[in-house]
């Protein structure tokens, strides 16, 4: 029989994941496939943005000394030469001349100024200018937006949208990413078949499955579902067996204290080395975490449906956003309608009210009653003996 273990708190079973869980390794991608992933190391820019004087606006580029002297009574006229456009290399600009400009054209050296095209007034083949026009006007300078070895991201970032098109504008082509974890997920329970199967009288559709690749195809983390396994000590060894080339193992059901949980006995059995076993929580209080003999973590998270999730939403979640190098997740200060529990940390389905920061918590709390979460738009963490509530997205993001 397992020897029995201490139930650390949810706070003390997060440090304990965070503390034995270890960053995974760094592989480099190219800039353009670089969304959504997590910076290895700081990235700096490769060169300055802009690289050249550049028009921000369409107009007419000039020289502002040209125009010291120009009013409204008395304009100055400035021979207009050939236009320069984006993309080009213009020539110097003489003394005396204005060459039409588009917007993010290079600003031709003897200029520095831009008159916008709207103020502009031109007559028999001349820019008139009726007032001083002052240096840099609607000129971006080189190096305004960003110069090259600044640094652009730091590391332990996920990269968004525009972080991308910064890395592309100031010239990263390729960049090193943390390595996506590689989860491996493994089903037991002899009562269990897989969607679209013979249920049986007694029987039960496996939904802990597929809920659970798909909380981690919402994080874009990949899902390899290793197999199903009846409460029997060879099947679960086949399928742990299985799960190499996983980087976090992960099963549900088999962790309670009935005669055919078997799986916290199979993991020692093949040399895993158990951390926790039961944490002082509900729904989901019979969840187990180990390192395998080969140092992967793995998670038995408990069989009923809401209890999975809820231990997955927290716990393993946890532990991806370590392997990934990303902080702990923080949770929003909220207040709820529902009372602490002396012993236990309580992880609740919620829905936010109209009152900002209050949450209703009234919905079923039984862990088996799936339905509620579909009711619900938050998590609550109701910390065991206080008031203290943080409130979590229901559906995890990094």
């Amino acid at each position: 029989m397992a020897e029995r273990m201490p139930r650390p708190s949810v706070d003390e079973a997060l440090a304990l994941i965070r503390d034995r869980v270890v960053p995974l390794g760094a592989e480099t991608v190219a800039t353009g496939d670089a969304f959504g992933r997590v910076t290895a190391t700081a990235v700096q820019a490769r060169r300055d943005v802009p690289a050249f004087s550049m028009s921000a606006m369409d107009g007419f580029a000039l020289s502002s000394a040209d125009t010291a002297q120009a009013t409204e009574a008395a304009p100055r006229a400035l021979r207009l030469v050939a236009p320069v456009y984006a993309g080009g290399a213009p020539a110097p600009l003489e003394r005396g001349t204005a060459a039409p400009i588009a917007t993010g054209a290079s600003v031709p050296a003897g200029a520095d100024a831009v008159l916008v095209r709207e103020q502009a007034e031109q007559a028999d083949g001349h820019l008139l200018v009726r007032g001083p026009v002052d240096p840099r006007r609607n000129v971006r300078q080189p190096g305004e937006d960003i110069v090259a070895g600044a640094q652009i991201v730091p590391a332990g970032m996920m990269l968004a949208p525009h972080a991308v098109g910064a890395l592309a504008a100031f010239g990263v082509d390729r960049l090193d990413v943390r390595r996506r974890p590689r989860l491996g997920l493994i089903s037991t329970g002899s009562e269990l078949s897989g969607i679209g199967e013979a249920v049986g009288a007694a029987g039960l559709i496996d939904s802990n499955a597929p809920m659970i690749a798909a909380c981690a195809q919402a994080l874009g983390i990949p899902a390899h579902f290793i197999g199903r396994a009846a409460d029997q000590a060879a099947a679960l060894d086949l399928l742990l067996e299985g799960s190499a080339g996983c980087d976090l193992v992960l099963s549900t059901g088999g962790v309670s204290a009935g005669d055919m949980d078997l799986v916290r006995e199979r993991l020692e059995a093949h040399g895993a080395r158990i951390l926790l076993h039961g944490v002082r929580m509900r729904p989901g209080k019979p969840m187990l975490f180990a390192l395998l003999a080969d140092g992967r973590p793995y998670f038995g998270l408990p069989g009923n449906p809401v209890a999975a999730l809820a231990s997955f939403r927290f716990f393993v979640v946890e532990a991806l956003r370590r392997m990934l190098g990303l902080p702990p997740e923080q949770g929003e200060r909220v207040t709820c309608n529902a009372e602490p529990r002396p012993e236990a940390t309580l992880l609740l389905r919620g829905r936010r009210t109209v009152e900002p920061g209050r949450i209703d918590c009234s919905l079923d709390q039984r862990s088996h009653v799936l339905s509620s979460t579909l009711l619900a738009d938050c998590w609550v963490k109701l910390t065991e003996g206080g008031p203290t509530a943080e409130a979590f997205p229901i559906v995890a993001r990094f």
